[in-house]
């Protein structure tokens, strides 16, 4: 990693701690609502981490409301709302609930995808066993692979 990148990196913790600190109250609403997204996050090893994007993005759909219930409060960004919010079983049941729907996209999504690149696969194979019928058809079964062939590519002779 070279140093402008490693400065990059320092800074930008240097920032998101310092904003978590100021907004506190915000920074502890997504901390505990996004506790499922950070779980797919660590469960997915795949590359493209589809399941901890659409968990996420479920997850913070289900966070949003109550962020806005904080910020609109009579004293925005207060602990003692964030608390409030966060020990109400509702606001639990609707964050996770709604995360949990993430994971039914993506597990729902990545099956019509097995399924569709499946039949996609099997319609390829089926046009391959045509193409090569037709091909037998006109040259004879030489062109099937069924017969060996020389390094000149004709056929071994009989040993009839």
């Amino acid at each position: 990693m070279s140093k402008a990148n490693a400065f990059r990196k320092h800074l930008l913790t240097f920032v998101f701690l310092v904003t978590a600190a100021l907004f506190g109250a915000s920074t502890m609403i997504l901390f505990f609502g996004m506790l499922p997204t950070i779980a797919a996050n660590v469960v997915d090893k795949s590359r493209q981490k589809s399941r901890a994007i659409s968990v996420g993005m479920m997850n913070l759909s289900g966070v949003m409301p109550f962020l806005l219930e904080l910020w609109m409060s009579p004293a925005p960004n207060s602990f003692d709302h964030a608390l409030t919010i966060l020990l109400q079983p509702k606001t639990v049941v609707i964050m996770y609930s709604i995360a949990a729907a993430g994971y039914a996209i993506e597990a729902a999504v990545t099956g019509m995808v097995a399924t569709m690149l499946q039949q996609r696969a099997a319609a390829r194979l089926r046009r391959i066993d045509f193409e090569v019928q037709e091909l037998v058809d006109r040259w004879n079964y030489y062109v099937d692979g069924a017969t060996q062939l020389d390094d000149a590519g004709f056929p071994y002779p009989n040993d009839d």
